[in-house]
């Protein structure tokens, strides 16, 4: 998965909290967004439309990586203590735990 690919795909998934996310699709997300939020920084209230725009494909792409590893994108919540945040970020990190889960195959599988 590609860069363009993966903002396609969760801003077409950005209903879709019960699937699963790869890791390239997760980080090239984010890197898209990194990218579109220093152009439009710029700009000043772009900057915070993006920013309200993707925070619910955001959070989306991120219960869906979450889960990819086996774990509820309800850990998200964890945010709102400081040691979580470490966590979760090293959980988005890890590959997938497994082949299949409660939330569907693998992605990267899945296409084969």
């Amino acid at each position: 998965m590609n860069i363009t690919e993966s903002f396609i795909s969760v801003f077409t998934n950005w209903r879709n909290f019960h699937a699963r996310a790869c890791r390239s699709e997760f980080w090239y997300f984010c890197l898209s967004v990194l990218l579109i939020a220093l152009l439009l920084g710029f700009v000043g209230p772009l900057s915070l439309l993006f920013q309200i725009i993707i925070i619910i494909p955001s959070i989306s792409v991120t219960s869906r990586r979450l889960q990819d590893r086996g774990i509820s994108g309800w850990w998200q919540l964890s945010y709102l203590t400081i040691i979580g945040i470490f966590v979760i970020f090293i959980l988005l990190i890890l590959p997938a735990k497994e082949d299949e889960n409660k939330w569907g195959r693998n992605p990267l599988l899945a296409s084969k």
